[in-house]
């Protein structure tokens, strides 16, 4: 057994060794230490062996030199922390200590962490008072021997040498950087240290599309979809629906994307964030393949039924389901919105132009609040089941998956995407001095999943 506590680490000019700690009798009780044993201190990769002296506090609390500040890679000198004491062996260990991966952008003044950083904030101020040390840091940032970070404080970015995390979520926005020879060599590193990290990897259209049409409960709430090999696979699919989306199996933002409905005797093409003019109305569906393929190459693609989805005002829309891992492995809806299409576009993504609202306001346009609470219900129950059948699919840990859905006219709901590194713009927009849910479960997931490291 072992016993977690929170305690208050501060330093303490009068104490000049390293290994020199004083703790108060509260805690020395607590956790049934005596003074004379001997304890090692971890926090992250470091260790210290302490001599333990004794002092008259109230609180939990361990004063110690600069010196150990300095050795410990804690650039804070004033931080509440977790405490783990492993009686079985001797082992007091600081933290979890928390590491968010992106793309820093550090030649910005301030630095900036693009669409992250008022999240990255937030979830720093609720590190501070949840008992564990959050930093961000990037993959030019680290390596074996050393990493650099920013960590926060006096609200402001400062950056530093940081101590190996106990776990690192991953929020890296490219996917040929996933994929690049620098983060396999950090799956290295964090595989050889046995350091859990999540979200393991982005998730394609295809890959998706293949899980859930296995899962027999799901399958029937999925768009009919083929992958886009050859002129053949398009024109059966036109045959059999009025209108037909073309995506890119790698794609996101709602960029780049196809419609294409089909008339009497003409085809009428629609397109996303493609920087050519592109012809919107061909006579036979060879010329249309041809314009296609032309904007594509040889880049993967799916073709998908058009559904006859429910509008607002006459404007395209689909709904944002965040979901989070919880502590007890369980999955949970912690936000939802609808996303509205500007009047220009036929697709919802805000980085088009959407427009974010509340359900309740999109669907009471049309339907009763007996109807309304219904469908929303049934979205929520359809995204945890859907991101479950996601994280049990995929080897790695998910603790944070975006469903996008939509419903049609007749309120029935449809399961569009999944999203591994969902856009924290969508997030409801924290008041002053309150953490969004979403932030809260994102942190306390990470420190549920040190905690499951440090009991193995």
């Amino acid at each position: 057994m072992f016993s977690t506590t929170t305690i208050k680490l501060l330093p303490n000019e009068k104490i000049k060794k390293i290994a020199d700690i004083q703790v108060s009798r509260r805690l020395l009780s607590y956790w049934k230490v005596k003074t004379n044993e001997e304890i090692t201190l971890f926090f992250g990769l470091t260790s210290v062996p302490v001599n333990i002296t004794s002092i008259d506090e109230k609180e939990f609390v361990i004063h110690c030199s600069e010196a150990l500040f300095s050795h410990l890679l804690l650039p804070i000198k004033n931080h509440s922390l977790h405490c783990d004491y492993l009686p079985s062996e001797n082992k007091l260990i600081l933290g979890p200590i928390v590491a968010l991966l992106t793309e820093i952008k550090e030649q910005a003044y301030p630095v900036s962490f693009g669409t992250l950083s008022s999240f990255c904030e937030e979830i720093a101020h609720l590190a501070q008072n949840s008992g564990c040390f959050f930093y961000v840091t990037s993959l030019p940032l680290w390596n074996e021997k050393q990493i650099q970070g920013y960590y926060y404080e006096n609200e402001k970015w400062h950056k530093a040498t940081m101590p190996f995390p106990h776990v690192v979520h991953n929020r890296i926005h490219s996917r040929k950087t996933e994929q690049g020879i620098m983060f396999q060599r950090l799956q290295d590193i964090l595989s050889k240290q046995g350091t859990p990290y999540f979200n393991t990897r982005f998730l394609n259209k295809w890959e998706v599309y293949e899980s859930l049409q296995a899962a027999p409960h799901l399958q029937p709430y999925v768009p009919p979809t083929e992958l886009f090999r050859n002129m053949k696979i398009l024109e059966e699919s036109l045959d059999l629906y009025t209108v037909v989306f073309v995506k890119p199996v790698f794609g996101s933002q709602g960029r780049h994307i196809f419609k294409i409905q089909k008339h009497t005797t003409q085809y009428i093409l629609e397109y996303t964030s493609f920087q050519d003019e592109i012809q919107t109305c061909y006579d036979s569906s060879t010329k249309l393949f041809q314009s296609i393929k032309q904007q594509i190459k040889q880049k993967p693609y799916i073709v998908q039924k058009g559904l006859d989805l429910y509008t607002f005002k006459e404007r395209p829309l689909d709904f944002r389901i965040l979901c989070h891992m919880n502590s007890y492995n369980k999955w949970k809806v912690t936000s939802a919105v609808a996303r509205v299409s500007s009047k220009e576009q036929f697709v919802s993504n805000v980085a088009l132009g959407g427009e974010i609202h509340k359900i309740d306001d999109v669907l009471r346009y049309t339907f009763d609040a007996k109807t309304t609470q219904h469908i929303k219900k049934l979205l929520a129950e359809l995204a945890l089941e859907t991101a479950k059948c996601i994280s049990l699919t995929y080897e790695g840990l998910f603790g944070e998956l975006g469903i996008d859905m939509a419903i049609d006219k007749e309120g029935n709901p449809w399961i569009i995407e999944v999203n591994s590194k969902p856009s924290k713009e969508l997030l409801p927009a924290a008041s002053m001095n309150s953490i969004r849910p979403s932030v809260k479960s994102v942190l306390y997931y990470c420190i549920h999943i040190a905690q499951q490291f440090h009991k193995e």
